[in-house]
């Protein structure tokens, strides 16, 4: 698996491979995010209170930027928005540890949620623009795989440098925001990089630009279809952001068990998305979107349900294990669907998405709070797997109606 990977991202078209490398270096210089609270609490001076309201400032700013990417994404190139995000980001991030007081601190982590998640809505763009409808859900997992991949060494690299110098953390992210502008940059002025798909919107052939695109509203059908599909991804979102937020507290208060549980769990997710998504996502490029999403949304369902029901250490793996696989399925899938349901806006309409997982990172900590206690620890993850199954068959129950589902393309080979 290992190396069918490799040879999938090698044999990406240049505008992904640049995409790949970008979003490598990116993920991986965020570092500091992890740290954040507390360097607040250390040298920002801050009390518990003051730092939740600043941890929480990034996630509005992260918010903000997924509502405004459709309209920047019609004024400017994908690479442009995405190079504006680096440098305000590396500025921002950069900024922060100088700050004192809780008003400049609000308003530094807030441009700095809002420049580092203006690259996600734009990267997906970039995405759409340099692959053919049919090779998108595998090329959607190989930006997955570079997402993880960085966000896997970058705190690692983060704990190191923290132990060190609390500021240092912030300097390296930020030098590795500026190193992927200026990768990018390069690639784009000297490469052929930058060059969109021939066949796409605003791409005149295999040499041209893709110029800023005009006002392109999707039909009354194709608002229907991404409205539908955005509200059945709410519980996806919503059960995956739970893991981060509270896998920790349900393993060691919850069920009693050794810290280093909580580890073999992040583990497992993380080997498991890295070796198999790309493979699995190959074999699956054929594979109608309501098949992909039912079998997706059924195995997440599944696990979070295990989860609840889990008291022992290999009971918690094999959970995981199953809500893995139905992430593998369903992240690639649903970004393939949703890019596909609103015609020529579907690059513009990425960011609403997106502002569907800064919406469930916020509520996760909330839900695992109100519905975790003694004696129903796993009270979360019932909720969750509840939730996602719920959203399974309400996606089965709109397939025939044709303003809420996709009419179903003939499938060609992804290669």
């Amino acid at each position: 698996m290992p190396l069918e990977t490799l040879r999938t991202v090698a044999g990406l078209a240049p505008p992904l491979r640049t995409l790949f490398l970008t979003t490598l270096l990116f993920r991986t210089g965020t570092m500091a995010y992890p740290f954040l609270t507390p360097h607040l609490l250390g040298g920002g001076g801050l009390d518990a209170a003051g730092a939740g309201l600043v941890v929480t400032a990034f996630g509005v700013g992260a918010l903000a930027a997924d509502l405004a990417a459709g309209r920047l994404l019609g004024r400017l190139h994908p690479y442009t928005l995405m190079r504006g995000g680096f440098l305000l980001g590396a500025a921002a991030v950069a900024v922060v540890p100088l700050l004192h007081g809780l008003p400049a601190l609000v308003a530094g982590v807030l441009v700095w949620g809002f420049a580092y998640e203006i690259v996600t809505p734009a990267a997906y763009a970039a995405t759409i623009a340099g692959s053919r409808p049919e090779q998108r859900k595998v090329a959607f997992s190989c930006h997955r795989l570079a997402i993880n991949l960085g966000l896997s060494a970058g705190p690692l690299v983060g704990a190191l440098l923290y132990a060190l110098d609390p500021y240092s953390v912030f300097w390296a992210n930020a030098l590795c925001v500026l190193a992927a502008a200026a990768f990018l940059h390069l690639r784009r002025a000297h490469g052929p990089g930058a060059r969109p798909y021939a066949g796409t919107r605003g791409g005149g052939g295999p040499g041209s630009e893709a110029a800023p695109r005009g006002t392109v509203r999707p039909t009354a059908a194709e608002r229907t279809r991404f409205w539908t599909v955005f509200g059945l991804s709410l519980p996806i979102q919503l059960a995956y952001a739970l893991p981060s937020v509270f896998v920790g507290a349900y393993v060691i208060v919850g069920l009693g068990l050794p810290g280093y549980w909580a580890g073999v769990v992040f583990t497992v997710n993380a080997v498991g998305i890295v070796l198999c998504e790309v493979p699995l996502n190959i074999r699956m490029a054929r594979v109608g979107h309501l098949a992909t999403l039912l079998t997706g949304y059924a195995l997440a369902g599944a696990g979070f349900l295990l989860m609840a029901l889990a008291d022992t250490g290999p009971e918690l793996v094999l959970a995981t294990l199953v809500w893995t696989a139905g992430e593998i399925v369903v992240f690639p899938g649903l970004l393939d669907y949703v890019s596909r349901v609103c015609g020529p806006a579907a690059d513009r309409t990425m960011g609403l998405y997106a502002s569907g997982v800064n919406l469930a990172f916020i509520a996760a900590p909330q839900l695992a709070l109100h519905l975790s206690a003694p004696g129903h620890p796993g009270a979360p993850w019932t909720a969750a797997g509840t939730a996602v199954c719920a959203a399974c068959l309400l996606l089965l129950a709109a397939r025939t109606h044709p303003y809420t589902w996709h009419k179903e393309e003939p499938c060609t080979s992804a290669t």
